[in-house]
Order: structure tokens, then C-alpha cells, then sequence
């Protein structure tokens, strides 16, 4: 295969041997895909300031067949997303998106939107205030392109309308909203209506205009609470960063 040049952002950086790299990176052109830089840790030329999780780079790469494994000959840091570093609980939302998406993304996947969204999204939380809507804006819209949107639009079994629905219930096991007589055996999780037009707008909005949205502390709360849930049964797990994330919400206290 010839050589490449691709825009990427980092999801994961691990040492492998004496002198290498392995890393794991969603590109604009090729999706997510894992490459191995050689001798990068001795190299002072061809990786200056690159090679770390979070940075949006330019990379240079050989794809050989029958290999899982792009060359990544050369890097270029296009940005570090300093203001993010500076910050724990930053550094923790971030490391959120780019697990989240080794999760739901196998290498090989090409969706330019992921990575416009990573890119987006960590341009918002890199500013002073950034990372109170963005946290959860970005799972919701996340889920969706990777085909676990939530259904909110009306109850799954009746079709009655949320806005016509007093008590309304999201369905962990089932992935949408359903009334108090279509839930049956399944537990659900309750919502306020505010909660299910916000989740809506964070999911439907063009990302300029979601920006403007902002979450009173009782929807923040719901939203949050929901996804964790759900996205824990999405993926069949707690990722490592929310363990992290815990810690650090709890030092705050």
C-alpha cells in the first residue's frame, strides 16, 4: 500500500520494547486505526512533541497488508489542547471521549463525524468553562453515531408522545422512552420532560447551535445519571476513566 498522510487525533499512546510506540489514533480520512512508530522514544526529529494522548497531528503512514498495524514514519503536533492538560477533571472528560470511542469503534471504522466531534468537543472543554454541558452533550451524540441513539421522540410500544406521557420512564434494556403502561416488568429510569427536550436538542442541533444550550442542575443531573446507565449497558462495563473521574468529582467535594 502507498504511503498516506492523515489529520488524526490520539486516543491512546503505550510503550512497546525499548524504543517504540503504540498508537491508537481516529484519523479524518481512514477512521480509527493502530500503528506502531519506531524508535519514537530516541527519535528527536520525526515525532517532536507528538506522540501523546489528546494531541490532534498530522501523521505520516505506510500500511502493509496483512497487518493490523499501520508505520507511522513521521508526526507533526497540529494541537496539544494545552488548556485540558492543565486540569484534572479536564483530563479525565477527555480521556472519557477517546475510551468511549475504543469501545464503540473498531479499528477500521471510518466516520469522519467521530472524529469532528472529538476535535469539537475538545476545543470546548479546553476553555475555562467548557467542561460543564460538553461532557454530555458529547456521549449523547456520540451514542448516536454509533447506532445507540436514545429514543425519546415517544413511548416505543403505544407511540404516545412525550409531551403527552405524565410519568415518563427510559428503558435501559430497550434503548428508548416508554409511559407507565407500556413498561411492564422493565424498571426504567424516570425523566422530566426538560430532561428528554434537552437530550433531544444536544442530539438533533447542529453542533454550533448546541453549543448554546445550557442544563439547569436538576436536568444535569437526570442527563448524567442516564448516561451513565445506559452507556455502561451499551458497552457491558465501567471504562477505567470513569473510575478516575469519580475520584476526582469526589476531592472536589
Amino acid at each position: 500500500m502507498p504511503a498516506k498522510v492523515v489529520e488524526a487525533l490520539l486516543l491512546q499512546v503505550k510503550i512497546y520494547g525499548e524504543a517504540d510506540l503504540i498508537v491508537d489514533f481516529f484519523s479524518l480520512q481512514a477512521g480509527r486505526m493502530r500503528g506502531i512508530a519506531k524508535g519514537a522514544k530516541k527519535s528527536k526529529k520525526r515525532f517532536v512533541n507528538c506522540l501523546e494522548p489528546l494531541n490532534r497531528v498530522r501523521l505520516h503512514l505506510f500500511e502493509k497488508q496483512n497487518s493490523s498495524l499501520v508505520r507511522i514514519d513521521q508526526g507533526e503536533l497540529l494541537d496539544p489542547y494545552a488548556g485540558i492538560r492543565k486540569d484534572f477533571r479536564k483530563w479525565g472528560q477527555a480521556s472519557f471521549f477517546c475510551e468511549m470511542i475504543q469501545e464503540l469503534f473498531a479499528v477500521g471504522d471510518i466516520n469522519s463525524g467521530v472524529f469532528e466531534l472529538l476535535k469539537e468537543s475538545l476545543k470546548v472543554l479546553e476553555q475555562e468553562k467548557g467542561e460543564q454541558e460538553i461532557f454530555s452533550i458529547f456521549q449523547i451524540r456520540l451514542l448516536k453515531l454509533a447506532g445507540y441513539a436514545l429514543y425519546l421522540k415517544e413511548c416505543l410500544h403505544c407511540g404516545k408522545r412525550a409531551e403527552e406521557i405524565q410519568s415518563l420512564y427510559f428503558s435501559l434494556a430497550q434503548g428508548g422512552m416508554c409511559c407507565p403502561a407500556c413498561l411492564k416488568g422493565d424498571r426504567g429510569m424516570r425523566l422530566t420532560l426538560g430532561a428528554v427536550q434537552s437530550i433531544r436538542q444536544s442530539m438533533n442541533l447542529d453542533f454550533p447551535q448546541v453549543l448554546r444550550i445550557r442544563f439547569s442542575q436538576e436536568i444535569k443531573g437526570e442527563i448524567e445519571s442516564l448516561l451513565e446507565h445506559f452507556s455502561g449497558h451499551v458497552m457491558g462495563k465501567e471504562l477505567s476513566s470513569v473510575r478516575y473521574l469519580r475520584q476526582i468529582q469526589e476531592s472536589y467535594k
